[in-house]
């Protein structure tokens, strides 16, 4: 589903609003704040449209952004001109599996759910050897994700979102594979018009995010409910674990 440039098309404007975009420029600055990264080539992976890269871009950092989604990186580039950020943004159509600069980068980001679509096991292990590979001597990954510890608390069976457009879109999320992957059925009304989709992710707790990590050569320097360092325990909605390099790939 996730290299489906139609879906992006249809569904993306409801992941990606104004008020997530506003957010991002406010938990990078958190995150930057953290991590005391000062200079330094920043990796975007799942950039999506831009909401992590153009505030990083407008900080001065350069910034290469990497997504499968043509649609979505023509919306990043068209963002990045007007905030004319664009000339320090390198837009790359890949896949994160597939995606090689050895020793290019000292700090990388997959966000907003962004790890985790793959069905097998082996793909997102492709990606963190990549990840290892790309990251320059002590470089650090930063994963954003959903933890298992709040879904299996709050999920709920349906949940309805109406939009201020009139649009809406209802959710039917549900564990399935032991607790170990989220599938989720989206139905969006459009005036008379119905559109399905199904996307699906793995999801982990804290522990085992860790211990993947670690196998890959990335060793966990904090687990944290958000990027203000909210503390990670059973209310957190997110998962956001950074890590640094400690060997070479």
């Amino acid at each position: 589903w996730y290299l489906n440039d139609d879906f992006w098309r249809r569904f993306g404007s409801l992941m990606f609003n104004d008020d997530t975009f506003a957010q991002a420029v406010e938990d990078m600055e958190a995150l930057i704040g953290q991590l005391g990264f000062s200079a330094g080539r920043v990796l975007d992976l799942g950039c999506g449209p831009g909401r992590h890269a153009l505030p990083l871009a407008e900080q001065g950092y350069r910034v290469t952004a990497v997504d499968t989604s043509p649609s979505l990186l023509d919306e990043l580039a068209a963002r990045g001109r007007r905030a004319d950020t664009a000339a320090t943004i390198e837009t790359v159509c890949a896949d994160m599996r597939e995606f090689h600069r050895p020793d290019e980068f000292d700090l990388i980001l997959i966000l907003w759910t962004s790890f985790g679509y793959f069905e097998a096991e082996s793909d997102h292990d492709r990606v963190l050897e990549c990840c290892l590979a790309n990251l320059a001597k002590d470089g650090r990954l930063v994963l954003d994700l959903v933890g298992i510890e709040y879904l299996a608390r709050h999920l709920e069976p349906v949940h309805l979102t109406e939009y201020d457009d009139g649009r809406l879109l209802i959710e039917r999320p549900v564990l399935v594979d032991d607790l170990l992957r989220l599938d989720n059925e989206w139905m969006l009304i459009e005036g008379d018009r119905v559109y399905r989709t199904h996307i699906s992710h793995r999801v982990w707790s804290s522990g085992e995010i860790s211990a993947l990590l670690s196998r890959h050569g990335l060793e966990t320097e904090s687990i944290q409910g958000g990027f203000h360092g909210e503390p990670y325990d059973l209310e957190a909605d997110r998962l956001v674990v950074i890590a640094r390099k400690t060997r070479d790939a």
